[in-house]
């Protein structure tokens, strides 16, 4: 990266209120940016901005006392994003290339411009489109077809059949397709049930490293655009996610559940099978949904229900200990009431 203030200004639609010649080279944090550096401030964090040591910097207005160059713009973060954004672009750029070692099955679709790594397995009657990057180790699976412009880390599985949109990213040793958990216990034995059903990945979905996403029994498993998984999230067979989802680290959702347009699940959140979650509901971190939940409003605890209701009952969890002993305090002095009472009775 290397920008004047005045370009970043023009990608931007800034207005730079210093040096517009002045040159910087990366952007960072707050705290460890340099003076070659660019960095931003929102409305909140001008006052600790006084003490960075970055060049310039982007802020929602003019502060007199910030003495670097600035740069104002409307939303600072959002600025730093295209800015990032480009600086990430130029570091994903591959050459368009489908390396030796790559195996290639019969009847197989490629697009143009495509990167396929090393080692990276194409079965047979798959579909890749234009501008693809399927990178080093990975595996696509019989009949899977895979949009424009996806990009596939290494190390991803994405099984028979599966579908996946255009502009998705899907981050190193995730698997797409897996077989659902579908077992019948018949005799005292664990009897398998055949997961025959697919995976659809709509487009700009992003999924983080190490998520599994089962594919359904006999329908399809959705995953909706826009929609975004952070590590570690499990998604049960036959599980139907709405538009732009956000789900956090560690989110495990059982079969067939159903979760609306712009739900967010903190960490941990996780549901029973076979219900709902409305429209723009929140679950905090470590939620369980044991029930159906509208949409439309926050929730909290095992089981899920409001979350200002939650917050009063861990608030009065942690008054446990001292109410457990000022419990057995007055037990004892109405024990000892009652023996006086009955001594003065006799």
């Amino acid at each position: 990266m290397r920008y004047t203030l005045a370009e970043i200004a023009a990608k931007i639609g800034g207005e730079v209120v210093g040096d517009e010649n002045f040159v910087v080279t990366g952007i960072n944090s707050l705290e460890a940016a340099q003076s070659c550096e660019l960095s931003f401030a929102e409305e909140k964090f001008l006052k600790p901005a006084e003490g960075s040591k970055a060049g310039a910097l982007l802020v929602p207005r003019k502060i007199e006392t910030l003495q670097q160059h600035l740069i104002i713009c409307s939303q600072p973060f959002q600025a730093a994003g295209l800015i990032m954004a480009e600086i990430d672009a130029t570091a994903q750029k591959v050459t368009h290339s489908i390396a030796e070692t790559a195996a290639i099955g019969s009847n197989v679709i490629l697009g143009k411009n495509l990167h396929i790594g090393a080692g990276a397995v194409i079965s047979d009657d798959a579909v890749i489109g234009n501008n693809c990057r399927i990178y080093a180790n990975t595996y696509i699976g019989k009949k899977v077809t895979i949009g424009a412009d996806t990009c596939i880390y290494p190390g991803v599985v994405i099984r028979e059949g599966c579908k996946i949109g255009d502009r998705v990213i899907i981050h190193p040793n995730s698997v797409i397709g897996s077989d659902g958990f579908g077992f019948l216990q018949l005799g005292g034995r664990n009897v398998k049930i055949p997961q025959i059903g697919q995976v659809i990945i709509e487009d700009d979905v992003e999924i983080g490293a190490l998520c599994t996403i089962n594919r359904a029994a006999l329908d399809e498993t959705i995953v909706g655009r826009g929609t975004k998984l952070d590590d570690h999230v499990h998604l049960g067979h036959g599980v139907n996610i709405g538009h732009h989802v956000i789900m956090c680290a560690q989110v495990g959702l059982a079969g067939g559940v159903r979760v609306g347009n712009q739900v967010l699940l903190g960490p941990r959140a996780g549901s029973a099978d076979h219900l709902s979650i409305g429209d723009r509901a929140r679950l905090m971190g470590g939620t369980l949904a044991a029930k159906n939940l509208d949409g439309d409003k926050d929730y909290g605890g095992v089981p899920a229900i409001p979350a200002k209701q939650a917050i009063r009952q861990m608030m009065a969890a942690t008054h446990l200990p001292k109410d457990r002993s000022r419990l057995a305090t007055l037990e004892k002095r109405v024990k000892e009431l009652e023996k006086k009472l009955s001594e003065k009775d006799n």
